[in-house]
């Protein structure tokens, strides 16, 4: 759990964008992890297998009628606490602003370090699609952020 809890929660709140649903997320895989009765034979391995079943999670979120049937309380006003969103920068908002497909392979590819067969493999597609979403994302990125940040940042 301590070594995988900051990688399955980055990548669920990357994915909802939302940090209570990230935590229920990483809950539910680390449960799931501790109950897999199979072992991995690399380290690789077992966190390529935590990150599918974090993303297929969070696809799951956002496909249930609790998520769809939901409606944000403006009436209710401020929230009495206000927890900090992870890593509060310019640049992690303006990747959770790109549309899904871009910055899940922004996401996986920068944060996550995984080559674009990985990356393509995690999001069932191909590899040159991979590369799309990249050059694509960072496009956006780039006009998103003013040309402020250069392209080592993404």
């Amino acid at each position: 759990m301590a070594r995988w809890s900051d990688t399955v929660l980055r990548t669920a709140y990357t994915w909802t964008g939302s940090t209570e649903d990230a935590q229920d997320i990483c809950q539910t895989v680390l449960l799931k992890r501790l109950t897999y009765p199979e072992s991995f034979q690399e380290e690789r391995l077992e966190r390529a297998w935590l990150l599918r079943v974090t993303i297929n999670c969070c696809k799951d979120l956002k496909k249930s009628a609790w998520r769809r049937r939901r409606a944000p309380l403006e009436a209710a006003g401020e929230q009495a606490v206000h927890l900090p969103e992870p890593e509060d920068s310019p640049v992690l908002a303006a990747v959770q602003a790109l549309p899904e497909n871009y910055r899940q392979a922004v996401y996986l590819r920068y944060y996550e370090e995984y080559e674009l067969e990985e990356i393509a493999a995690l999001m069932g597609c191909r590899t040159t699609q991979v590369s799309t979403y990249l050059y694509r994302g960072k496009a956006k990125l780039r006009t998103m952020l003013g040309g402020t940040y250069g392209t080592e940042c993404v």
